[in-house]
């Protein structure tokens, strides 16, 4: 393929598709090496990216971006492509699918309790507007900050490290 008729069918570079999806051209050349993507080459060996391309590279990146390991996500992509029969490969998917399901949830609690915390601090930190005092223990020995930290495990992290 020349590079020219890459153009005319809207291919994208390495370059152009990193900067699309908000990554770096070398993850792009690395997934390629873990075989998540195929691009196009010209006759030159530059890659083009086709927009199905761009969709299967943004669906590994946000899954990478969720932790979710790269041998499962290998693991999905080359899956069907691997499998002897359409039973193997559903079984192994669905057995995939239930891993990535439960990491998700188990995230999904994690960024629920975050927000429960950030609301709790963030409710404390407002009783500071216009606080004259300076915001240590020592400062204002009656912070509400510093007397709610125990509920609030992000104001353990704000409020003053010399806290006893």
């Amino acid at each position: 393929m020349k590079a020219k008729e890459a153009r005319a069918e809207g291919l994208l570079t390495v370059g152009e598709a990193a900067e699309a999806l908000g990554t770096t051209p070398r993850t792009l050349l690395y997934y390629e090496e873990e075989g998540l993507v195929r691009p196009r080459r010209s006759d030159r060996g530059t890659r083009f990216y086709s927009a199905f391309d761009l969709r299967r590279l943004e669906m590994c990146l946000r899954l990478a971006r969720l932790d979710i390991p790269l041998r499962t996500i290998r693991a999905l992509a080359l899956t069907r492509r691997d499998a002897a029969t359409g039973e193997e490969s559903g079984r192994s998917l669905v057995a995939l699918l239930a891993e990535i399901r439960g990491h998700s949830r188990a995230r999904i609690a994690i960024l629920r309790a975050l927000v429960r915390d950030l609301d709790r601090a963030e409710a404390n930190l407002a009783g500071c507007s216009g606080c004259p005092r300076p915001p240590t223990r020592a400062g204002c020995p009656d912070c509400p900050c510093e007397r709610d930290a125990p509920d609030a495990d992000l104001l353990t992290l704000i409020c003053d490290p010399d806290r006893p």
